[in-house]
């Protein structure tokens, strides 16, 4: 495939390890500035190769949209909230969310709040009362503009705080875990490749459970290619979320094996 980078989009390391693993199999590539929220490409893209993959932020899915990129983007903003707890129900870290319009959302103490869909309006964390309260006056009655799209109808999540040991990402490729990073422990980020197998079992047996079948469901899997977040909590491991892969970052991924399995998943292999 083609890869579109955006430039200033990943950590330094993560950078170095993504260009050297397209030079070193001589996958071609270009980079990019991107122009925040509407996505457009500066200088414009011209792939080298009939399929076209982005990386960087969530906004280029819509150049890769316009362009009829394939497979540009695995884009999840329609495997909302709502989407995920239809399948995974109680293995969800946030199954007691409450779903709202961002307008009639109202709380008395901290509480957990986040876009219903992997939309980046804003960046899903505990709020205190009068924090939120302030803002949801800006966003509903002042008509603040915050550059997000971010509006007083944009659906949310609340729940109560849970309690966090652990966090881990994995990367899904044609439902196949492809590397792991841990990225957080109790407040401290972390990264390391270091994670226990037994978040690896949990991970599998979602795929093998919701991908291939099994009791009673039919082959749902949130795309061909993403992230899934899970934790560690005092019930146990739970589901934090998912991710679009192609914005997700590499934290202590296998760079490498992110970008080989998406090319032999694209080209058959």
């Amino acid at each position: 495939m083609h890869w579109i980078l955006q430039t200033n989009m990943f950590q330094e390391k993560e950078w170095e390890n993504l260009v050297a693993c397209l030079e070193r199999f001589k996958i071609p590539y270009s980079v990019h500035k991107v122009i925040p929220f509407i996505g457009e490409l500066i200088p414009p893209a011209e792939p080298q190769q009939d399929k076209v993959v982005c990386f960087g932020s969530y906004s280029m899915r819509h150049t890769a949209k316009a362009m009829g990129w394939n497979p540009g983007v695995y884009d999840l903003f329609d495997q909302n909230f709502n989407v995920q707890m239809n399948h995974w129900k109680k293995d969800m870290l946030n199954a007691d969310s409450i779903v709202c319009a961002f307008k009639d959302a109202a709380i008395v103490e901290p509480a957990f709040i986040r876009p219903i869909d992997d939309s980046k309006y804003f960046a899903g964390r505990v709020f205190d009362p009068e924090e939120f309260n302030t803002w949801q006056h800006g966003i509903c009655l002042m008509e603040e503009d915050y550059g997000n799209s971010l509006t007083k109808d944009t659906l949310i999540q609340l729940c109560k705080p849970k309690v966090i040991y652990s966090e881990y990402r994995h990367w899904i490729v044609d439902r196949r875990i492809v590397t792991k990073s841990l990225y957080k422990r109790g407040d401290r980020v972390i990264y390391s490749s270091d994670v226990d197998i037994r978040f690896d079992r949990f991970v599998a047996q979602l795929i093998h459970n919701y991908s291939i079948s099994m009791i009673g469901r039919s082959g749902w899997e949130p795309h061909r290619a993403y992230v899934l977040d899970v934790c560690e909590t005092p019930d146990g491991i739970k589901i934090v979320e998912i991710n679009t892969i192609n914005s997700a970052g590499f934290y202590a991924g296998n760079v490498q094996d992110i970008v080989m399995a998406l090319e032999n998943m694209e080209n058959g292999l």
